[in-house]
């Protein structure tokens, strides 16, 4: 996830929905990416963290945030490191700032809802 999403400027606070409030509804946890800039190191400890919760059988989504510099994902960098490791790369979700943030919100609840294993997998996995 993005910083702008976890820390977004206070003009953009209002046009955001609840990134984190829905992922936490989700069980979702949050692997938080640097801003832009070069984070090639931390980028791949990402990409281990990320290659190890989906080992283990937890659902992974990538969640950027449109009109952000690559959405906010650093994706031509992080892409190439989750391959390496033999990932599968992860649905992408981008937040659209210009809808409004309760329908938004909505839409990216829908999505991870329809994302996550099922229950019985995630028993069998998530130990």
């Amino acid at each position: 996830m993005p910083d702008a999403l976890i820390n977004p400027p206070e003009q953009a606070r209002t046009a955001l929905p609840d990134v984190l409030g829905v992922l936490e509804a989700g069980g979702y946890g949050v692997l938080q990416l640097p801003p832009k800039g070069g984070h090639g190191l931390l980028l791949a400890v990402i990409a281990d963290q990320v290659a190890e919760y989906t080992h283990h059988g937890y659902a992974v989504v990538a969640v950027g945030v449109r009109g952000e510099p690559g959405e906010g994902l650093h994706w031509r960098r992080l892409a190439p490191l989750l391959r390496h490791r033999g990932v599968a790369l992860p649905p992408r979700y981008l937040v659209c700032p210009e809808v409004d943030a309760v329908a938004e919100g909505q839409r990216f609840a829908a999505f991870l809802a329809g994302y996550d294993l099922p229950a019985e997998e995630q028993r069998r996995w998530r130990v």
